[in-house]
């Protein structure tokens, strides 16, 4: 039976319609990889580890149907448009006079045909021949031509042929090497081009992409008509593995490391922040940090952890959770409420005693900042107000997190930040880790050395006092003005702030580093150093959630 052009795109178009609608019906996760700003007009591919690519475009299970094949190992995926090679790489204007050309029109012949294979023959009789799919069948199309003009004026030469290009649906692809086009893909929007290496039976393909190698297929989608959309379609174990090493501790054991397996995997399964892009997560810290395949020193044990849990994820009342997670907390996690908003049984604030056993960068740490830094900061964030002479904490959580900051400038104007964000101080100039953990201690000059007061933090509150008590091999001493602690780096002097003389800054002293809600990356490495295993450190730091 014979299917109609009209009929084949309106296949398509129920294809994907169905896909952005449907619950992912294979064990794939979409990964944005070039998007919005960042789209590409061009993406170089090398099948690494196997022979050649297949061309076509993804179903609703994310199986691709192919419709052409090639057997080059670099191709370049390029939306419809003049482009210019030259060295090697590809360009939207000439950059040389001995860059070419590769241009976006070309002549098309009447006839059509149903298999890539008769149109790749054909094809051959043309100069500069090609294939094309268009909405379920083949065309030839061949020459190029940087302005339509010029291809009509040329178009007589062959007889029944129309001209066609720069079309704002189409993706051209084309011998990396020599710019040569091999295939274009025009579905009039239905669908976007996908791409996959062909396998050689000498292993998994891999394939080189921009500095990188990713498993699985790529897809490509032109939002509006303008710079391709790039999503990296790939296994969900090939992607926790490519996760793991980025946000977790590979040499934390393998019982942190399934852990870690689970958090991310429930998190991409999970998110939807990304679906109107059309893919599930994006490759920054804004979801998990994802670069394609690890291949590092601990790459043994990432693929042992991925494979010991796939399939698993994180549940409560049988829907997946938020499975969210960070560095470290500094001693307590805090509820998903007291940060965001929203309330979820399974991210709560509780007392973490795990992080103390073992040391890390970000355990703890300190700042001093200066007036000037701080009303810099509030200006970049669009706050209007004078010199600031004031900055404290004014409300602690119930586990000894800060809840709010209160900042005040020279003419009483006050400025507040609460819940997560109290998180705005970390960027100030200079400061590189913190947390919703840390105390706020003035410091002044010029003050009589009789006036000082340490400000003493314990992780849970802060304490002022005129002294603090030292052991020494004699007994105790009390101590003011200044002490030398010593310290795995050296001896620091300490010295009390003085209320009596001029606000010179503050120091921000705290521990722990991110949100603090959820998983803490470097809590999960301490529990498994104490031979707790996975399941053991998720039921803590996701209290309430099953494992399924």
């Amino acid at each position: 039976m014979k299917i109609s052009g009209l009929l084949r795109l309106l296949i398509l178009l129920l294809i994907l319609t169905a896909a952005v609608f449907a619950v992912r019906a294979a064990d794939k996760i979409r990964v944005g990889i070039y998007y919005g700003n960042n789209a590409l007009p061009t993406a170089n591919l090398s099948n690494q580890v196997g022979s050649g690519f297949t061309f076509g475009y993804y179903d609703t299970a994310y199986e691709l149907i192919p419709v052409g094949t090639t057997d080059l190992e670099k191709i370049t995926v390029c939306k419809d448009q003049n482009l210019y090679l030259s060295n090697g790489s590809f360009y939207q204007s000439r950059t040389s006079d001995s860059a070419r050309l590769i241009g976006a029109y070309h002549l098309q012949t009447a006839e059509t045909y149903d298999t890539y294979e008769d149109a790749l023959a054909a094809a051959a009789a043309y100069p500069y021949g090609f294939p094309a799919y268009l909405s379920g069948k083949y065309a030839v199309r061949f020459e190029f031509y940087s302005t339509e003009e010029n291809a009509a004026a040329d178009a007589s030469k062959y007889g029944d042929v129309t001209v066609v290009g720069c079309s704002k649906t189409c993706y051209t692809v084309v011998d990396t090497r020599t710019g040569d086009i091999i295939f274009e893909f025009d579905t009039r929007g239905a669908v976007g081009l996908s791409v996959e290496p062909r396998p050689s039976g000498t292993g998994e393909p891999q394939t080189w992409f921009k500095g990188y190698l990713y498993y699985g297929g790529f897809r490509y989608e032109r939002k509006n008509g303008n710079d391709m959309t790039v999503v990296n379609i790939v296994p969900t174990d090939r992607y926790v593995a490519g996760v793991l090493p980025y946000e977790f501790v590979c040499s934390g054991g393998i019982e942190s490391l399934k852990a870690g397996t689970v958090a991310i995997r429930t998190f991409a399964k999970a998110t939807t922040k990304h679906q109107s892009l059309g893919f599930d997560v994006c490759t920054s810290t804004d979801c998990q940090v994802y670069h394609g395949i690890y291949s590092g020193g601990e790459a043994a044990a990432v693929e042992e952890a991925a494979a010991a849990t796939s399939g698993q994820c994180l549940y409560y009342n049988g829907s997946l959770i938020q499975a969210v997670f960070y560095a470290a907390n500094g001693g307590a996690t805090e509820s998903a409420a007291n940060t965001w908003g929203g309330s979820y049984p399974y991210l709560i604030a509780q007392y973490d005693p795990y992080e103390d056993s073992i040391s890390f960068a970000s355990q703890s740490w300190s700042y001093f900042v200066t007036p000037a830094q701080v009303r810099t900061l509030l200006q970049s964030r669009g706050y209007s107000c004078g010199a600031v002479v004031s900055m404290e904490v004014s409300q602690w959580s119930d586990v000894g997190n800060v809840n709010q900051v209160k900042i005040t400038d020279e003419n009483g104007k006050v400025i507040t930040f609460s819940k997560d964000n109290v998180r705005l101080l970390q960027n100030l100039s200079g400061v590189k880790y913190f947390s919703r953990r840390f105390a706020i201690a003035p410091e002044y000059s010029g003050g009589a050395a009789s006036d000082a007061t340490f400000q003493i933090y314990d992780g849970n509150t802060v304490t002022d006092a005129k002294t603090i008590t030292a052991i020494t091999a004699t007994g105790t001493v009390d101590v003011s003005g200044s002490a030398s602690v010593l310290r795995e780096s050296g001896v620091d002097t300490v010295t009390g702030s003085t209320t009596g003389g001029t606000l010179t800054g503050w120091t921000l002293a705290g521990r722990g580093y991110g949100h603090n809600v959820g998983l803490s990356q470097w809590g999960a490495y301490a529990m498994a150093k104490q031979s707790f295993s996975y399941t053991d450190i998720l039921n803590f730091y996701y209290p309430g959630a099953t494992i399924g």
